[in-house]
């Protein structure tokens, strides 16, 4: 069995989607498919016309009182068809964050409901909301891969390093490492925007690309209207033989993906106990390219600097601009902690797009990187 995440912080990226037609062409070639609709919106529910379908309990209430009542993921489904379920989401979802603030394992709750009924799947996608909060964390938790849809049309690279990030932080916190994935949406190789971006991800994400690209298409957005995936509206259209092709190249790694598992698991293991033998800022290693961005278009100068550095603001700390105002550079770094921030125009400022922060003992907050 597969857990997969669809999961971007940003809205209008083709998410929802995705879910719903992988979901639909994975049930198409009978595999058994529960897709989990963890987007308070619900639109996974109206796009698979099943918003008003009934279930014994409701998905905030299950994932709310799951280790107080023997609760059932079967009690949370709904069937849309032969092959395919669904968890419908509610609105009530959006109070789960604040409910759960300090309960036990809230960031597992998901995997926990799923352990409890998943047998009798073959896949299980997740639709996550647009942000990165308790319900995408739930998400990433309970999946062995991750898929990140891409808009070519207002791709930001920066905040992509988020999404990486917090992955590194399901890794700390559980002990594994879902697999990530990018997928191009709204592509269109006439526009020479979108062939950037194609080139951006594969420079700096290499093997994480899929093949397939979603290309912009109006019977994706008809389908969505009818309540209907892509497969069954339109089955000759361009949107559903790029979603074949994408179900196509998943499938292809079923067997790739039962190989490599145990053995990238036996490395993991071997290393985190490595670690725990000795300090990380004493770890001696090959120095890893770390790329920094921030967003800045009305900046005239960006450093970034910090303990990797001796926080000087030289040549080697300036990065440079792009068309679309965001300044990069990459730079090589042992594997270790860093406290670091970007100098903008004359101020210092923490990363925006990083959620690590450190508060040094003068009260001073700093970004925190961890190389590996």
């Amino acid at each position: 069995m597969r857990v997969l995440s669809v999961i971007n912080q940003k809205g209008g990226c083709g998410k929802t989607t995705t879910a719903i037609n992988l979901s639909a062409c994975l049930a198409h070639r009978e595999k058994k498919v529960l897709l989990v609709d963890m987007d308070p919106q619900g639109h996974a529910a109206a796009g698979l016309n099943a918003t008003d379908v009934a279930v014994h309990r409701d998905l905030r209430s299950a994932l709310l009182n799951l280790y107080d009542e023997p609760i059932q993921l079967s009690e949370v489904v709904t069937s849309v068809d032969a092959y395919l379920d669904l968890v419908p989401s509610m609105l009530s979802l959006v109070a789960l964050e604040q409910e759960l603030s300090g309960a036990q394992d809230r960031e597992r709750r998901l995997k926990d409901l799923l352990d409890r009924g998943c047998a009798a799947y073959d896949y299980i996608l997740i639709d996550s909301p647009p942000n990165l909060g308790v319900l995408t964390i739930n998400a990433l938790a309970a999946s062995s891969e991750v898929l990140i849809p891409v808009d070519t049309g207002t791709f930001s690279l920066h905040g992509m390093r988020r999404i990486f990030q917090v992955v590194d932080l399901i890794e700390e916190r559980m002990g594994r490492t879902p697999l990530v994935n990018i997928l191009l949406t709204f592509y269109d190789r006439r526009v020479r925007l979108a062939r950037t971006i194609d080139w951006q991800l594969e420079e700096h994400f290499p093997e994480k690309v899929l093949k397939t690209k979603i290309r912009t298409n109006i019977h994706l957005k008809e389908a969505a209207s009818y309540g209907l995936p892509i497969v069954r509206y339109r089955p000759n259209s361009l949107g559903s033989w790029d979603y074949q092709e994408l179900t196509d190249e998943l499938l292809a790694r079923e067997g790739e993906l039962a190989i490599e598992e145990p053995r990238e698991r036996v490395a993991r293991n071997a290393l985190r106990e490595e670690r725990q033998e000795r300090p990380e800022r004493a770890e001696e290693g090959i120095a890893r390219d770390v790329f920094f961005c921030v967003s800045a278009p009305r900046a005239r100068k960006v450093y970034v600097a910090g303990e990797f550095n001796n926080w000087r603001l030289d040549g080697a700390a300036s990065l440079e601009r792009d068309e679309q105002g965001v300044w990069r550079r990459t730079l090589p770094l042992q594997p270790g902690r860093y406290q670091y921030k970007y100098y903008v125009d004359g101020q210092w400022v923490v990363d925006p797009e990083n959620p690590l922060r450190i508060v040094t003992e003068n009260g001073i907050v700093n970004s925190l990187i961890k190389v590996k």
